[in-house]
């Protein structure tokens, strides 16, 4: 059964039209959402073996009781946040592709018999975020890394695999948090769960090509990433936990 699932999600990042007309014949949104998120999963927790490492690095006694003390409080918390962000997908993405269904139904008036491939082709357009997660887990282990790393060295080290607008930043100094917010959630992977989403939609609406093919799905992501971006801290408390 898996043979054929994945055979469609891969063929989804080459070949959005081939992959949206094999959903159509035989809709199976639940078990392709499973193999995804087992996959993303996978490749996530791959990188937490060298981002473990370098975290008890950082967090090793080096002779200075208060800065041993808050590296002890602070451990718990750190090793929380890393898990977390390896194991749960980037919600961003996630978050627009269920944005999409809701929209989906008063913009283009999709039949109800088409529901399921609708979900399909929405669980489709987050293909992309194993190749994401695939580079972070080559910079990860091939990023080079300071002899003596800082507490934030472990949770950074898979951002280092920009796609968005951190290509821009060229200086050596630490980029601000909101270019690197704006980079998680606005890249060349979210275009590309954007163009599988947009060639779904117009297979669903009788293939006849209109501007709302393209509009909605961007419209879908950059809702999610203000709504992610709003509730980062919020989510971010709750792993770390009160001190």
């Amino acid at each position: 059964m898996s043979a054929p699932l994945l055979r469609v999600l891969a063929t989804a990042l080459a070949n959005p039209g081939t992959a949206c007309r094999a959903i159509a014949e035989r809709p199976r949104p639940l078990a392709l959402a499973g193999l995804l998120a087992v996959a993303v999963t996978a490749a996530g927790a791959a990188t937490l073996p060298r981002q473990l490492a370098l975290l008890n690095q950082a967090l090793a006694p080096g002779g200075d009781m208060l800065r041993d003390l808050h590296h002890a409080a602070m451990q718990a918390g750190l090793l929380r946040l890393i898990v977390v962000d390896r194991l749960v997908p980037p919600l961003t993405l996630v978050v627009a592709a269920i944005l999409l269904v809701m929209a989906s139904d008063p913009v283009l008036a999709v039949a109800q018999d088409r529901r399921r491939v609708l979900w399909a082709v929405a669980v489709a357009g987050l293909t992309p975020l194993v190749v994401q997660r695939l580079g972070e887990l080559v910079v990860t282990y091939l990023a080079v890394v300071p002899a003596r790393p800082v507490p934030g060295d472990p949770i950074a080290l898979p951002q280092r695999f920009a796609t968005g607008a951190l290509l821009l930043w060229w200086r050596d100094d630490v980029p601000p948090p909101w270019l690197l917010a704006v980079n998680a959630r606005l890249n060349l992977f979210a275009g590309w769960s954007v163009a599988i989403w947009s060639v779904g939609l117009r297979q669903l609406d009788h293939e006849t090509p209109t501007a709302w093919h393209v509009a909605l799905p961007l419209g879908c992501v950059a809702l999610a990433g203000l709504t992610t971006y709003w509730f980062r801290a919020m989510a971010a408390a709750l792993v770390l936990g009160t001190p």
